[in-house]
């Protein structure tokens, strides 16, 4: 019998030792899914705070962009002080005044990084200036002369030369002219300074 009792009582610690590990093998499996669930809600929480941080960045940057477009097209077409719709000449005009008022009409077609006065580039004020230089007797005369005709036949290919002309001749340190305005900027210019 004693023989049985040890098998038994053997067998029943067993069983109990078994029963142990398995209901240690449960908590732990259950606490590693529960580890597991709260490292996915936390990954998921920091996935949605990575993904509200990188919205706001663009959101930000967007702004930027905005903001830097915004100033490009000011400095583009911003509305200059010595806006005039009449160029105050008349045939007693000296050279200098011409050549400010013709200085002042290239700013609608130029790109520079600073411009002074404008006066429009229209058919009225071109032909106003021709008549004036041609009658004139202007040390430029001809360089005068030769850029209000090829302004009156609409030819401005060479509008930046002409520009930096006038400016070199009041001896500018800034505004050179660097380019042309597009078609739409220059439209842009006249509406913003003109109307």
């Amino acid at each position: 019998m004693k023989k049985t009792q040890k098998v038994l009582l053997i067998s029943g610690i067993s069983a109990v030792a078994l029963f142990g590990v398995g209901v240690a093998s449960f908590k732990v499996m259950e606490n590693s899914n529960e580890y597991e669930k709260a490292q996915l809600v936390m990954e998921a929480r920091e996935a949605k705070e990575q993904i509200e941080r990188e919205r706001e960045d663009e959101k930000i940057e967007a702004k930027r962009e905005a903001k830097a477009k915004a100033a490009e097209l000011e400095a583009k077409t911003a509305i200059y002080d010595g806006i005039e719709f009449e160029t105050g000449l008349d045939e007693g005009s000296t050279e200098t005044e011409v050549m400010d008022v013709m200085h002042k009409m290239t700013h609608q077609k130029v790109r520079s990084q600073d411009k002074w006065g404008a006066i429009p580039m229209s058919p009225k004020i071109i032909e106003e200036v021709y008549k004036i230089v041609d009658s004139s007797d202007f040390q430029h005369r001809d360089r005068l002369l030769s850029i209000a005709a090829w302004w009156r036949d609409f030819d401005f290919s060479t509008i930046v030369q002409d520009h930096n002309f006038f400016w070199e001749d009041k001896a500018g340190t800034v505004g050179k002219a660097h380019g042309t305005l597009s078609r739409a900027e220059e439209v842009e210019f006249i509406e913003v300074n003109f109307k």
